[in-house]
């Protein structure tokens, strides 16, 4: 590993003076392969940088010393997806991070869940948890950036007619299991058809929350049979997917984190990033294909688009009719409560303990 620029100091001086906490460390890659890393922190001081293929940092190269600045770009030299701890110098909690997006060439939405704040100060961990959209174009060098993830276990969302369409391309040894989810939301083909076709109307501005409204009801024991399987050991590392990797996968991804303790706002925020990696693509494509119709297709956002009303709309009427998200799990998903507890000690990491 280099660091483009290195910092650097002499000393900390006396190990008797407080040492800074790292509150949050963020990951981006850019396109030359590098990372941008940058961190917040509480107090003042020097901090150990260190880059590893694993989240649990065991095999990290060696630290980087880092003074005077709160950000560097980091150039592994390493393939795979790496995980950056960012430390205090001379003991103290390491927070570790990676960047959010896992980079296919022919894969969407693709996404670790790992990282969020949890109610009592604790993070979702990284790198065991996924989301992503539908894997049926995915080339031999994405096959390989899968296969470093570590997957055991793939859940697929979607619907026999999808599947069928466009089956999964996944790595040697990573099983599949089905938990179709049918509804509106495994139309979206068809949706784009009569898009395309200029045979659907205008949608309601609430198309969405329709759809998600009846899923959650229809599809309870879909979602309770998935969150049980994430709870036993070898439930995960773990993808579930659907055709867009927005709406199924949405949900499933929204009712894991609120159950995980990551506050709400935060949970609208990682829906919303699927209007990021996949609405604005499909959009883009379907204009091209609309060029010289006439057709807008900002008319159609309501089926592309991931808008936070959406969700945040499904998650608030789940607890005005059931009381909290939890009881919705427990009372109509099936999920037992001993999930609940296996699904938070197997996927947070307690305060302090990263």
């Amino acid at each position: 590993m280099t660091a483009v620029p290195a910092f650097g100091g002499d000393s900390y001086g006396h190990m008797s003076e407080p040492r800074p906490t790292v509150l949050h460390v963020e990951v981006v890659g850019l396109r030359d392969g590098s990372l941008a890393v940058s961190w917040e922190l509480a107090g003042e001081g020097p901090v150990e940088v260190a880059v590893g293929l694993r989240p649990d940092a065991t095999d990290q190269d060696p630290a980087l010393r880092v003074e005077g600045t709160t950000h560097l770009t980091l150039r592994p030299q390493r393939p795979g997806r790496h995980y950056v701890s960012v430390a205090p110098v001379g003991g103290g909690s390491a927070v570790v991070a990676a960047e959010r997006l896992v980079s296919l060439e022919r894969g969407r939405n693709f996404r670790d869940l790992g990282g969020y704040h949890t109610a009592g100060g604790g993070r979702v961990r990284w790198g065991l948890v996924f989301r992503s959209a539908s894997l049926h174009r995915l080339t031999a060098a994405d096959l390989i950036t899968l296969d470093r993830l570590g997957l055991r276990v793939v859940y697929d969302l979607r619907g026999d007619e999808e599947r069928e369409r466009a089956p999964s391309v996944l790595p040697d040894g990573v099983r599949c299991e089905l938990l179709p989810i049918g509804g509106t939301a495994a139309k979206t083909k068809e949706l784009t058809d009569l898009v395309l076709a200029g045979r659907l109307a205008e949608l309601p501005l609430d198309f969405l929350v329709r759809i998600y409204d009846a899923m959650v009801e229809v599809a309870a024991g879909t979602f309770g049979r998935l969150l049980t399987r994430l709870a036993e050991p070898d439930g995960r590392p773990a993808l579930f997917h659907c055709h867009a990797g927005k709406d199924r996968t949405g949900i499933v991804a929204a009712l894991l984190l609120s159950l995980l303790g990551v506050d709400e706002r935060t949970v609208l925020d990682d829906y919303q990033l699927s209007g990021i990696h996949y609405t604005e693509h499909q959009l883009a494509a379907v204009q091209t294909k609309l060029a010289g119709t006439g057709v807008d297709v900002e008319r159609y956002r309501a089926v592309f688009g991931a808008p936070r009303h959406a969700m945040a709309t499904v998650l608030a009427g789940l607890r005005q009719r059931h009381g909290s998200l939890e009881a919705y799990l427990h009372d109509e998903a099936g999920v037992d409560h001993e999930v609940f507890a296996e699904l938070r000690a197997a996927l947070v990491q307690p305060a302090g303990r990263w």
